[in-house]
């Protein structure tokens, strides 16, 4: 491979991650929190690519390339097109059925529940305190969540997709809707994202494959889906 053809993948590929980085594309891929180390990636490379060319340039020379390798510069500049994709196509969102079930590390105890009459959790808190019982303080406690409507069977659940580090170990995180409410959530389209109002009913396990908790609801309200549609 020629020096020229080097320089610039390493700066197409330094352009692909600075492009999905300001966009915010990049929370398709990657959790939010990986955002400073896409930006120190990207600088390093293109950083790295160049000074590569800068140098090219003041030494004036020709980098020939090593003989018999002439026919392989056609599969070389494939690799660019993945990258070019990368920058101008942004992918759906996971699907919820792609996603594999939600597992929880087991506390010992949660702090207590953010003041107010029904206070906000997301929906993987909510599981992770149905999962320690009684000190995960849900108990006939209203509380707010949010999350896209989900079919199961005849009944509708409350759910959202979570990634650990990258779109690769994403899991499925929901709950079943009953309650007053529930029907109100069962009329919308999948997909659709709600903030809703209820309790979860004590005695519940949660262990992230055979058991999902139950939320009875009182309130249901149709929103716009957030920025990052993950966590």
């Amino acid at each position: 491979m020629r020096r020229e053809t080097e320089n610039t993948l390493l700066l197409i590929v330094g352009i692909a991650l600075v492009m999905v980085t300001v966009t915010g594309a990049y929370t398709r891929y990657v959790k939010p929190g990986m955002l400073p180390w896409l930006v120190i990636s990207a600088a390093v490379l293109l950083g790295l690519a160049l000074t590569a060319i800068v140098r090219d340039v003041r030494r004036g020379g020709h980098h020939p390339e090593h003989a018999g390798h002439h026919h392989r510069n056609g599969i070389v500049w494939l690799l660019v097109l993945p990258v070019v994709l990368l920058i101008f196509v942004v992918p759906p969102a996971l699907s919820a059925r792609a996603a594999a079930p939600a597992t929880v590390s087991i506390a010992r105890s949660f702090p207590p529940l953010p003041p107010g009459p029904a206070p906000s959790l997301s929906l993987p808190e909510v599981l992770m305190r149905v999962a320690v019982g009684k000190v995960g303080g849900l108990d006939a406690h209203p509380i707010t969540t949010t999350g896209f409507t989900m079919r199961d069977g005849d009944r509708v659940d409350l759910a959202k997709i979570v990634i650990v580090c990258c779109a690769a170990d994403a899991q499925l995180a929901r709950l079943h809707l009953s309650g007053p409410a529930a029907q109100a959530a069962a009329a919308m389209p999948e997909n659709t994202w709600l903030r809703v109002v209820g309790t979860a009913p004590p005695g519940q396990t949660y262990s992230g494959t055979a058991s999902i908790p139950t939320l009875d609801v009182v309130s249901v309200v149709r929103i716009d889906p957030p920025a990052n549609t993950y966590g």
